[in-house]
């Protein structure tokens, strides 16, 4: 077993001895400058900065002091004070001395690195280096103002990193009219049909697709966003949701249908034939659709007891209140109705708490 050792002595082999006798052995002044490495802590903010230190002047006091001759008697005694001579004469530029080279642990050179990699893709041309660098504040005002931006975001954007590339989504390769086949023939395998950004989808073909939802009885998903369907062709797709049960999410967004068809659209989700639990008609051309138009779309929607998830902007705050008080109605009745089944075991089986006893 290793021993403690101090000051070359065993520790833990030391007679033990009393501090008070060890106290007894110092002299006052010895005593006095341990107790001043005790209390001096600069940083305890629980004494006086004068104990905060192990200076005690013993000097009596000469007079009351004078701020202005103290200031006055050391700028004299500086200005007595002869310069030290330089045993090596003072040039511009030039070091004397041994010059500091400061050591970097691998991470901090791999930061560096990472740092000076991006002030180089960022560092702008010569040329607006120098144009930067010699423009004045009215200059980049007026330049902020000619890109209606604030100065400072300016001078953000100009020194700020390089766009990163991302490669596109690759696009879209569902063909309509084998779409259109599938859902006329209500072939069983066809339960999601996504034509997002289909730039060939015209305007019979959309017609053609939805009119074919009249009889289909597999399709469960239809997702049609930016492909430039128009009113007419959701004139058609009303006609055929309120014969259609079997549909359940429905998204047009992105497209270019009016606010009044829109409503007109809802109110065809509201007939009790129609089977659709989510609906996303965002982004539209025309974006603020009115207080008229949202309020008959509001109406449509507590007509509605099926609807459960829906993604469109309302420009009012109390026709969006009224819409989602009616979701949430809607899916507590199915929680409801799930529980009276015995098919929500969502309700959690406490066990009591374990007792000292």
């Amino acid at each position: 077993m290793s021993r403690t050792v101090a000051f070359g002595r065993d520790v833990l082999g030391a007679p033990d001895v009393d501090i008070e006798d060890l106290l007894a052995c110092l002299s006052p002044s010895e005593v006095q400058a341990l107790l001043d490495d005790l209390a001096s802590d600069p940083d305890d903010k629980h004494v006086p900065a004068s104990v905060r230190n192990s200076y005690r002047c013993e000097k009596d006091p000469t007079g009351i002091l004078d701020r202005g001759s103290l200031i006055t008697h050391i700028n004299e005694e500086a200005l007595k004070t002869p310069d030290k001579e330089e045993y090596v004469k003072f040039e511009l530029g030039v070091k004397r001395g041994k010059v500091y080279v400061p050591k970097y642990t691998e991470e901090e050179l791999d930061t560096m690195k990472r740092q000076a990699e991006i002030e180089e893709q960022v560092r702008l041309d010569p040329e607006e280096e120098g144009i930067l660098g010699a423009a004045s504040l009215e200059d980049i005002m007026a330049l902020a103002d000619i890109l209606n931006t604030n100065p400072q975001n300016f001078i953000m954007e100009a020194y700020a990193d390089p766009l990163k590339y991302y490669e596109p989504d690759p696009p879209n390769q569902t063909k309509p009219k084998e779409v259109l086949e599938s859902l006329n023939k209500d072939e069983p395998e066809m339960k999601d049909v996504c034509l997002n950004n289909v730039p060939s989808l015209n305007e019979s073909e959309a017609c053609e697709i939805f009119d074919t939802l009249r009889k289909n009885t597999n399709l469960t998903k239809l997702s049609v966003v930016n492909c430039d369907i128009n009113d007419f062709a959701i004139s058609t797709l009303c006609l055929a949701l309120e014969n259609n049960s079997a549909l359940k999410s429905l998204n047009l967004g992105s497209n270019r249908i009016s606010p009044d068809t829109i409503a007109e659209l809802f109110e065809a989700l509201a007939s009790r034939n129609n089977g659709i639990i989510e609906v996303r008609i965002s982004g539209q051309a025309q974006q603020k659709m009115g207080f008229r138009v949202e309020s008959r779309i509001a109406d449509a929607i507590m007509r509605n007891p099926r609807l459960l998830k829906l993604g469109i902007d309302f420009q009012f705050p109390e026709v969006m209140n009224r819409v989602s008080k009616h979701l949430i109605s809607n899916m507590d009745k199915l929680r409801q109705e799930r529980k009276a089944k015995g098919g929500d075991q969502s309700e959690a089986k406490w066990n009591p708490c374990r007792t000292i006893d």
